[in-house]
């Protein structure tokens, strides 16, 4: 399979340094380049922001602002492309500027050639890569791959400055998988991880693509869903629910013999701001109905508006 071409976004203000460039980039072998160019300061902004590029070569001189101006802009708009700066002078600082302001590299142009070009484009976007591994490492729980507990809070912190900025409602759902000590006890820890892993895809498949995913810790995950109320909520927990009924989990045993799994989940389900004005509340709130719910015999999903609506009638 051919490789996907390779999106490159050079910020070049002289076209003759825009064609030296782009000669050298055709002559990089069994890479086919796809390239933008842009010449000036607001466009290499705008094309830096929208994502679309796999990396962006950037000129050091571009009229009244420069290079780094726009490294360091980029940073704050959130460009995730690789930066590799480009610059006719020499005898100056620049490559340590460059590097602070965000630059997996930098190159002196009257220096370059087609394989030293391609030597660091292909650095940059491994370091890149590596990068966000880690970063995704530190952010999602490596069995699920939903987000893990650090994450979940970051998430919930700012679904309530969202809340609190323009009274945006939220809903948080609390699950976890009835019975799944047995599990373990039955086949084994390994069997009980994939039937987390299992959960986890569901998850994904039943899920908004605005919702947010996690694993709280054990067999107990979580979703966020900006923009619903409480009743909405039970609404995709209920979903949820069905579907995993309706599935059994299955795994082969070492001699080949196929193993089904009913699985059933409880869920608890609260809403901000009328359940809790702080995402830790918001956890606890859909925490105490989860519980409800396993008190109410397992297999059902239970609003905390519920619980707090039949303490005021006791």
């Amino acid at each position: 399979m051919l490789a996907q071409p390779l999106r490159v976004l050079l910020v070049e203000d002289d076209e003759d340094d825009f064609l030296i460039t782009s000669n050298l980039l055709s002559e990089i072998p069994g890479r086919q380049v796809d390239l933008k160019w842009v010449a000036t300061y607001p466009d290499a902004l705008r094309e830096m922001e929208s994502g679309q590029h796999d990396i962006c070569l950037v000129d050091y001189s571009l009229g009244e602002r420069n290079g780094l101006e726009l490294l360091h802009e980029a940073v704050e708009v959130s460009c995730v492309a690789p930066m590799i700066m480009l610059t006719g002078h020499t005898g100056y600082d620049i490559d340590t500027q460059a590097m602070k302001a965000g630059a997996a590299d930098y190159l002196v142009k009257n220096q370059i050639n087609t394989p030293l070009l391609e030597r660091s484009i292909r650095h940059a976007l491994q370091r890149s890569e590596i990068i966000e591994n880690l970063r995704k490492l530190a952010s999602h729980d490596e069995l699920t791959g939903l987000h893990n507990r650090r994450a979940m809070d970051s998430l919930l912190q700012e679904v309530t400055e969202r809340h609190q900025r323009y009274d945006r409602p939220a809903a948080l759902v609390m699950l976890d998988v009835d019975h799944f000590k047995g599990i373990n006890d039955s086949y084994g820890h390994l069997v009980g991880d994939e039937v987390l892993r299992w959960l986890g895809q569901l998850l994904r498949e039943t899920a908004r693509s605005v919702d947010l995913l996690a694993r709280y810790g054990g067999e107990e995950l979580a979703i966020i869903l900006p923009e619903m109320n409480s009743r909405q909520a039970l609404g995709m927990a209920e979903r949820v629910r069905r579907r995993v009924g309706i599935r059994p989990f299955v795994f082969y045993q070492s001699d080949g013999q196929r193993v089904e799994i009913p699985i059933t989940i409880s869920l608890g389900v609260a809403e901000m701001p009328d359940d809790a004005r702080t995402g830790e509340s918001l956890i606890a709130a859909a925490d105490q109905a989860l519980y409800a719910a396993k008190r109410r015999g397992r297999n059902c999903s239970v609003e905390f508006r519920d619980l707090v609506a039949h303490s005021k009638t006791n």
